[in-house]
């Protein structure tokens, strides 16, 4: 009885593995695994096809191993096996997701960045000036007391100011002030630069903070936005918000490595709408806040951005956007831009903030 059991219950998992082979393809996969996580680099598509091809092979091979399922002692020899086995996967993969994280790159953000009670976690410390060894080269952050990058000199609140919100790539980790493309675009257009980007922040976080910021500014010239596929994933990803995805699962559960690979790759169609609704809301937000002091916002739009997204997220609504994407050669080991697509950025953004802006604004 024990033995038909399992062997239901092995056949009804390759059946299951099946199915998902039959159904889940490249574009399946483009808007449940790739996209709410994709940034700058761009998923192979031979990843589907990969796994789908494992998928069913993993199938044929529980059937066949349905068929001669062992008795008796050789069984209960083999279930502890198997058991031993997803022991074994989840210490090795706790240890593998571990060394994913540049030691140097978590060293820094820890020192660099801190919980903020308004902007939450991983906003730039306030009064920083600190160099850190970032991809092999030492990176000097020094921010002003309001948490936002400063070459140096003090923002002027009078002073004509082009105001830039993000995350990572906007901000500049990784990169010398001066090597930015929000520092060349405000040398170009002659502007003082408020940026106000900190890594790892949402689209929320960066709308809140422009909201605060603008009404400082006497003279804002323009704002900057960025959006990458990958936003949808992190939107709500902060103890202030509830989670985008909730879980009924035991804490133990939800701490093992391989219910958070589940959690992390899979997202649901009521997520991804959720998280394009939230991001939606904090685009037009920012683009709101710009227009009612008389400023034109521009998103740099990137992280290969499908056509279906642009439409729901930037034209439909009306939004200013510039689209550009980077092949890997362009990007940094941790595959933010690189000096080749900071130029490309700054030319994108230049011309089209020139075009926008009424007059230029000389300091």
């Amino acid at each position: 009885m024990v033995r038909r059991l399992a062997q239901g219950a092995i056949a009804l998992t390759a059946v299951a593995l099946a199915l998902f082979a039959w159904h889940c393809d490249a574009p399946w996969f483009d808007r449940h695994v790739f996209l709410p996580q994709q940034f700058f680099l761009r998923a192979s598509p031979g990843i589907a096809s990969s796994a789908r091809a494992i998928a069913l092979a993993i199938a044929a091979i529980l059937l066949l191993f349905a068929r001669f399922l062992p008795r008796g002692a050789a069984g209960r020899r083999l279930f502890f096996a198997l058991l031993l086995s997803i022991l074994a996967a989840e210490i090795l993969l706790q240890w593998r997701v571990r060394r994913l994280v540049r030691p140097e790159l978590a060293a820094a953000m820890e020192a660099l960045t801190m919980s903020h009670p308004r902007y939450g976690g991983f906003t730039f410390r306030p009064s920083l000036d600190q160099v850190h060894r970032i991809l092999g080269r030492e990176i000097r952050f020094r921010t002003d007391g309001e948490s936002r990058r400063i070459s140096g000199a003090a923002i002027d609140p009078a002073a004509p100011s082009i105001v830039f919100t993000g995350e990572s790539a906007m901000a500049g980790f990784g990169l010398e002030w001066d090597e930015t493309f929000a520092a060349a675009l405000g040398a170009r257009l002659r502007l003082q630069v408020v940026n106000l980007a900190s890594p790892g922040y949402r689209a929320e976080q960066s709308a809140l903070r422009l909201k605060d910021a603008l009404p400082k500014l006497q003279h804002p010239a323009a704002v900057v936005g960025i959006f990458m596929p990958g936003l949808i994933g992190r939107s709500f990803a902060d103890p202030r918000h509830p989670p985008l995805r909730r879980s009924s699962s035991p804490a133990l559960v939800q701490r093992s490595g391989l219910y958070q690979l589940w959690h992390h790759l899979y997202w649901s169609d009521a997520a991804i709408e959720e998280g394009l609704r939230s991001v939606a809301s904090a685009l037009r937000e920012m683009s709101a806040l710009a227009q009612a002091r008389g400023a034109p916002c521009i998103f740099l739009v990137t992280g290969w951005t499908p056509s279906w997204m642009l439409h729901d997220l930037f034209e439909a609504p009306g939004l200013d956007f510039v689209p550009l994407d980077f092949p890997d050669t362009d990007l940094l080991p941790d595959a933010h831009p690189g000096p080749r697509a900071i130029l490309r950025i700054t030319d994108a953004l230049e011309t089209r903030l020139r075009a926008a802006m009424p007059t230029a604004h000389p300091r």
